[in-house]
């Protein structure tokens, strides 16, 4: 199930390869078969364990479809290294709604990765027929983030008082 683009392959992590990320992360680089990275800062930040540890668990809860409730490792091809990861948060809901969250290392950002794969990532989330929208939440002080979502033809559809949400269109929806 691992997909392909020029600079970057996306492969969901199972209950045992997110168990693995949280445990040992050098033994899910190698369970992988990718480089064992020397320092690894996208799981430095207690939020990013956090949000792994809850995929986790919906995993557990749901391993038939575990594609659309974990982490997805976003892989640099050249580098044989994770970069980043996307975050499904379940399968279509009842409007058809998935909702997405992504992050790249700091190290590779700006570099047009967070596009790349998001737009990976979009196109499978569209393969699947109940699929209508692909939603994101950003900061409202995280242009990076907003810049990303505009080279997909995001929209901002709502507002909090800290975030903008946005929402992708099924390409074939009018």
């Amino acid at each position: 199930m691992a997909h392909t683009d020029n600079r970057l392959m996306l492969r969901p992590l199972n209950a045992a390869e997110l168990a693995l990320a949280l445990e040992d992360y050098a033994e899910l680089e190698l369970a992988l078969g990718l480089r064992v990275t020397p320092a690894v800062t996208l799981l430095d930040d207690e939020e990013m364990r956090y949000a792994m540890r809850v995929r986790y668990a919906k995993v557990l809860q749901d391993e038939q479809n575990y594609p659309w409730l974990t982490q997805w490792a976003v892989i640099h091809r050249e580098e044989q290294q994770i970069i980043g990861f996307l975050i499904l948060k379940g399968l279509p809901n009842e409007q058809g709604e998935v909702i997405v969250g992504y992050v790249i290392d700091e190290k590779y950002r700006g570099q047009g990765y967070a596009t790349e794969a998001l737009k990976q990532i979009t196109a499978w989330i569209f393969s699947h027929p109940d699929t209508r929208w692909v939603i994101a939440d950003t900061e409202k002080d995280n242009f990076a983030s907003h810049h990303v979502l505009q080279h997909l033809d995001a929209e901002p559809y709502r507002e909090t008082e800290d975030l903008f949400w946005w929402r992708i269109a099924r390409p074939d929806s009018s």
